[in-house]
């Protein structure tokens, strides 16, 4: 490779470098009704959760948007997840997860 060409190449790479940098600009953060903190802490979630449900345990819980309502999902040890509305701390939800054991003639085939 002589000198024209390695200037050629130097140059070639600037000018790509360059047009990348300029190209994928980092973008300002917008506010966004979806991005809002909620009203009720997860320790007042937790609380009305194991309110309706004694005897229960609280094992996770994660904020999440649920049906277009910003939302507490709080996961039990008695394979229950309770949704509670994250700004007026009502329970909106209840899913008991399932064991397909349990159901019969299903439970036979299901290995051990």
């Amino acid at each position: 490779m002589n000198a024209k060409q390695k200037i050629a190449s130097a140059i070639g790479a600037g000018v790509l470098l360059m047009g990348g940098a300029l190209w994928f600009k980092p973008k300002e953060a917008q506010a966004s009704p979806h991005n809002t903190a909620p009203s009720i802490s997860l320790v007042q979630a937790v609380e009305t959760v194991l309110a309706a449900n004694p005897g229960a345990t609280a094992i996770e819980a994660n904020l999440e948007r649920d049906r277009n309502t910003l939302a507490w999902e709080i996961e039990l040890d008695n394979d229950t997840e309770v949704y509670v509305n994250a700004n007026t701390n009502q329970i909106v939800r209840t899913e008991q997860k399932w064991n397909v054991s349990n159901i019969p003639f299903l439970g036979e085939w299901i290995p051990n």
